[in-house]
């Protein structure tokens, strides 16, 4: 197999990847960002990797930009690797589907999942369940939200977009609202206050093409960043659940979605399942179902090829571990632990099972001994920004105790120069 891939946004963990996949099978793989905090991953199943003008400094040269890498590299496919790229392709959709295949559908169905709210509407008309939620426009409005939905209350923007405020906010009652917003605000885009689901985040991971499901994959995660949720940093795979299969395939049908998706809820023993959101993109955890033998990538440069993939089931159980994620769990659950509270237990058992975390049955989202210079540089990015962080910190702690207690340092000072 021969070809040529772009992938625009270098979120390691999906990035390289996906370049992996395809590089197998003999396709050139060269990655482009515009975002000043992404960086090369040195992967030897990249071939180049570009940076091209800020979309939203220069829509015009970002468009001019991409469409010469994807002429001179005559690539076949665009993949967005992350959201602000996915926004991003979108704005420039009509050009660049006249040079290659865009692997995401058109803007009107993509904004259909960008936008969370009419994601819910979608889910409810299907007889999904979703979280108690309700549109805030302004930071005022939060406590008759809050109130209404019942704490805690988790604040998300209704949209994705590249100027995001914040990607969530957990609000806990109404000391945190004054806290968090002292003086009344107007947010950019209207934000959604939805209640607090307890449960595992499980993930339906899936590629479709002209509306049917042709192969499905199930993961939950473990332990989330932050603790309180978020992103995977360990996530196992697992059975398909029959009714979740079915509720997403329903949902992705209904949004009228092609191509790779995942649909997330959370899940728990007494509630049931809730839909959190709907990623049109690959995911943060993509290496999982590619080491279990579901190549998405692979899959979706057939399906847009013209062919149809033949899809094993997935018979390997395996666990996946985003290490730098892993490591800024750590440094968080210690900062918070230092300070008290319950995260001190949730540190004793997290030391607890670091050995079974870095065990050989769990695979790291990176590392592999043939390309391992992605694996190393975020792992080592990862610890030169906490300890960065770390020392900021500290000088900032200094200085303010220098400033609250300026007497006893001149004191202190004379004693010394006298002695």
């Amino acid at each position: 197999m021969k070809g040529s891939a772009l992938i625009l946004g270098c979120v390691p963990r999906i990035a390289v990847p996906i370049a992996r996949s395809l590089h197998r099978q003999g396709i050139f793989v060269d990655v482009a960002t515009f975002s000043e905090n992404e960086s090369s991953p040195r992967s030897r199943a990249i071939r180049e990797f570009v940076r091209v003008p800020n979309p939203d400094a220069s829509p015009r040269d970002f468009s001019v930009a991409i469409c010469g890498l994807l002429t001179r590299g005559k690539h076949e496919i665009l993949i967005p690797g992350n959201d602000i790229a996915l926004t991003a392709i979108l704005e420039h959709y009509e050009r660049f589907s006249e040079i290659v295949k865009v692997a995401c559908p058109n803007p009107i169905v993509v904004d259909r999942i960008l936008d969370k709210n009419a994601t819910l509407d979608h889910a409810k008309r299907c007889g999904i369940k979703i979280p108690k939620t309700r549109v805030v426009a302004e930071s005022w409005q939060l406590l008759e939200a809050c109130e209404e939905v019942g704490f805690p209350v988790v604040l998300k923007p209704q949209k994705k977009t590249r100027s995001e405020l914040f990607k969530t906010l957990t609000i806990h009652s109404t000391a945190d609202i004054a806290k968090r917003f002292p003086t009344p605000v107007k947010f950019a885009e209207p934000m959604l206050a939805q209640e607090f689901c307890e449960g595992d985040g499980v993930g339906l991971e899936i590629v479709v093409s002209q509306g049917e499901a042709l192969a499905c994959f199930q993961h939950r995660r473990l332990k989330e960043l932050p603790p309180s949720g978020g992103v995977s940093v360990l996530a196992t795979s697992e059975p398909l659940d029959a009714e979740l299969v079915r509720d997403s395939i329903e949902l992705l049908r209904a949004l009228e979605w092609e191509g790779v998706a995942m649909v997330e809820f959370r899940v728990s023993p007494t509630r049931g399942a809730y839909l959190m959101e709907v990623n049109g993109r690959y995911w943060g955890t993509v290496g999982l179902p590619i080491s279990a033998g579901i190549d998405f990538p692979l899959y979706q440069w057939k399906i847009l090829h013209g062919e149809r993939p033949a899809v094993k089931p997935c018979v390997d159980m395996i666990r996946w571990r985003w290490t730098a994620g892993y490591v800024r769990r750590l440094h968080g659950l210690l900062g918070a632990a230092v300070k008290g509270g319950p995260y001190r237990s949730t540190l004793f058992r997290e030391f607890r099972s670091i050995v079974g975390d870095f065990g050989g049955r769990t695979k790291d989202a990176l590392w592999t001994l043939a390309d391992p210079a992605p694996a190393i540089l975020d792992v080592a990015g990862t610890i030169k920004d906490l300890i960065a962080t770390d020392v900021k910190s500290a000088f900032r702690a200094l200085a303010r105790s220098r400033s609250a207690h300026p007497n006893d340092i001149r004191h202190g000072d004379a004693k010394g120069r006298a002695a």
